[in-house]
């Protein structure tokens, strides 16, 4: 099955992530313990099979719950798969903040043991959750990213394989593994500009597919200051012609005049935003934040990664665990 596009909506700059006026009421609720309204809204999304925005609520949504409610409700109705789908994406999101930022050797070891039992938690709910519902992405598209922590392409590549299966053109399961096939993570600028531009062949119309691309020429780019300490071949390479016109080509047919920016767009558009922001082209800038809502100086794209990939048995850990 193939991703339904959510219904537009009008977007201010205070209304992407928690500022929507959904989100913001769906993050209250799940403070104080309460999941009827997210639960609500996770049967309507199921329904629709809007998975991309039914992933970035989670992601907005989910981290804010309180985990003692969020256990108890998952214990009272344990074959309730869109309560596990939600504690996949709290404890996918805890192992993320957990590690933090930083290059390996800045990160305690203690962080990456506690990120290392978050992502154990997620794998479960994962797998508890897909197995009461085989035809939902989202816990598979979820645990992508936490994965990345430790390096663990194989299960990657097992959860991507299968959130695809069931919708082919997904977003932000093509995006996380953006990352993970890069030089910074462990393999190469080749692999991950690759991998980008078969994800722009499946992309939909009205797809934000385009992204994918945008994240890896800035992987590449940015792989120069981060850890070539080199600036002037951070520039180079984003001058180089067949850069410039790729994404610009990308840009094109992903702004299109029928294009409609969904709040789940925006995390990808800024991509883009990033891009233009860092090679100071003011024109693309200008037309990328008439979708976001932003002010027109933006950060460049910056992430610290670490230089080494971490391992720590999630894998054995995982297939231990199986029946």
């Amino acid at each position: 099955m193939a991703s339904s596009p959510q219904q537009p909506v009008s977007l201010r700059p205070d209304q992407s992530g928690p500022g929507d006026p959904e989100i913001a009421d769906l993050i209250l609720e799940v403070k104080e313990g309460r999941f009827d309204g997210l639960r609500e809204y996770l049967a309507r999304t199921r329904a629709s099979g809007d998975w991309q925005d039914r992933i970035y609520v989670l992601g907005c949504v989910a981290p804010k719950a309180s985990i003692d409610a969020l256990d108890a409700a998952c214990a009272a109705e344990p074959e309730a798969a869109d309560l596990l789908v939600t504690r996949c994406a709290y404890y996918g999101s805890l192992a993320r903040t957990i590690r933090g930022s930083g290059t390996s050797n800045q990160v305690s070891r203690a962080s990456f043991q506690n990120s290392s039992e978050c992502v154990k938690a997620a794998m479960s709910d994962m797998s508890r959750s897909t197995q009461l519902d085989g035809q939902d992405p989202t816990a598979y598209t979820l645990v992508l990213g936490p994965l990345t922590i430790f390096s663990e392409v194989d299960l990657q590549k097992q959860a991507f394989a299968k959130a695809t299966a069931i919708a082919p053109d997904l977003v932000p399961a093509h995006f996380s593994l953006i990352s993970s096939f890069s030089k910074r993570w462990g393999g190469s600028h080749e692999a991950s500009l690759s991998f980008a531009r078969q994800a722009m062949a499946k992309a939909a119309p009205g797809s934000d597919m385009a992204a994918c691309l945008f994240w890896a020429h800035t992987l590449v780019r940015t792989h120069f200051i981060h850890f070539g300490n080199d600036r002037g071949g951070a520039r180079r390479y984003a001058s180089k012609p067949a850069v410039v016109n790729e994404l610009n080509a990308a840009l094109d047919n992903w702004l299109v005049p029928s294009f409609v920016a969904r709040r789940s767009s925006i995390p990808f558009l800024r991509t883009a935003s990033d891009w233009y922001q860092a090679v100071m082209d003011q024109d693309r800038l200008k037309r990328v934040i008439t979708f976001t809502g932003e002010e027109l100086k933006l950060p460049a794209a910056a992430e610290t990664m670490p230089r080494q990939p971490i391992r720590i048995g999630l894998l054995s850990w995982i297939l231990g665990r199986r029946p």
